[in-house]
């Protein structure tokens, strides 16, 4: 298949072989690599991020002897929460704080004063957000192109159906967000939070009604 360089003068058309994005880029890397010109300094400079690592704990042991359905789901739904904090980077400690806190719960065990528990708080809804933005960066080849949405269906329409290899459409992709299961799981738990404070908001006494409305935005109200 050919196609016509509108570049250059209409009486000295050149034909090129028409090629994918992929192959686009395959030339690029080779090229890339047998470039001997590049130096151990640039080398050295360019960094790589990877996605971070969480800790796996089978479920099963919890679950062993006999119980009912409704008893096995509820420990599995828990197990499935305390699996997506430890895939957000919280340990054991930081989970148990944040349980209690979206309860609503008073852990005898947490011994700290109520502004310290806060700003615990504080610092792990900032770690929380710092994970989830890492875990949504999209996990692809560093040198693979963007291409908007136009590019990727001229690239569909005029290979469809083509001889192509396949493991060539990874060197180029159209960037969109996913929602992960952390990014589900956070956001039902800011909504219990938000809810569960209004609630206790509007039972209570002391803060004026009008006052109520504005201070139940508050993500880290702890109750006295």
């Amino acid at each position: 298949m050919k196609r016509i360089n509108s570049c250059v003068k209409s009486d000295e058309h050149v034909l090129e072989e028409l090629e994918t994005e992929g192959e686009r880029q395959l030339k690029s890397l080779l090229q890339h690599q047998l470039d001997t010109s590049v130096s151990i300094e640039e080398c050295v400079s360019k960094k790589e991020s990877f996605a971070p690592g969480t800790m796996y704990k089978p479920f099963g042991k919890e679950a062993a002897g006999t119980m009912t359905l409704s008893q096995f789901q509820t420990l599995h739904e828990k197990d499935q929460e305390t699996a997506s904090l430890r895939e957000l980077g919280l340990n054991e400690t930081e989970i148990l704080i944040w349980k209690s806190h979206v309860s609503g719960e008073k852990r005898t065990r947490l011994r700290a004063t109520p502004e310290a528990i806060q700003n615990r708080l504080q610092d792990i809804e900032e770690r929380i957000s710092e994970r989830q933005r890492i875990l949504c960066l999209p996990q692809r080849f560093a040198k693979s192109k963007q291409l908007t949405r136009r590019e990727m269906e001229i690239e569909k329409s005029l290979f469809q159906g083509a001889d192509r290899h396949s493991f060539l459409k990874a060197l180029y992709y159209q960037a969109y967000h996913k929602k992960t299961s952390a990014d589900k799981y956070m956001t039902s738990m800011k909504r219990k939070i938000k809810l569960g404070t209004k609630g206790e908001k509007r039972t209570s006494n002391s803060i004026p009604n009008d006052d109520w409305t504005n201070e139940g935005a508050s993500f880290y109200h702890l109750p006295q």
